[in-house]
């Protein structure tokens, strides 16, 4: 877009610092596909209620996906519990980009949820990959 002279504006792109996002510290980071399907919506959803549990600390497979230095260098450096939904696994193919691998993978349609494009029982749905996950964690 110009600026009031008529010439481009020069965008800023700002890198966050080394240890600037969510997860600092974290001694386990919980990383979660979040497609468009009920599957990805539960693998997220699973993500924040064990970070609520204290099971680790939710983290963005997105900033990893874009290759974000510190998201990168963060998800090598701990303990990475990685939830996708189906076994196309974004998540994992995301993390073997980088050379990573998580402690923990788990795969919703793998504790016996279909895939569907239906939200209708996304609470039960959740409820019952949660329990799962959490007994084998």
């Amino acid at each position: 877009m110009p600026n009031e002279m008529g010439a481009p504006q020069k965008r800023l792109l700002i890198m966050p610092k080394k240890n600037a996002c969510c997860g600092d510290g974290a001694n386990t980071l919980i990383l979660a596909c979040s497609g468009a399907s009920n599957v990805g919506q539960i693998s997220n959803s699973v993500m924040v209620e064990m970070n609520k549990k204290g099971l680790g600390s939710a983290y963005c497979l997105a900033g990893l996906g874009a290759g974000l230095p510190s998201f990168v260098e963060n998800s090598k450096a701990t303990k990475v519990i990685l939830i996708d939904g189906c076994p196309v696994a974004c998540g994992k193919v995301t993390l073997e980009k980088y050379g990573i691998e998580p402690k923990e993978h788990y795969v919703i349609t793998e504790l016996g949820i279909k895939k569907s494009h239906s939200f209708a029982d996304l609470e039960a749905e959740t409820n019952k990959a949660l329990k799962q996950i959490v007994k084998n964690s």
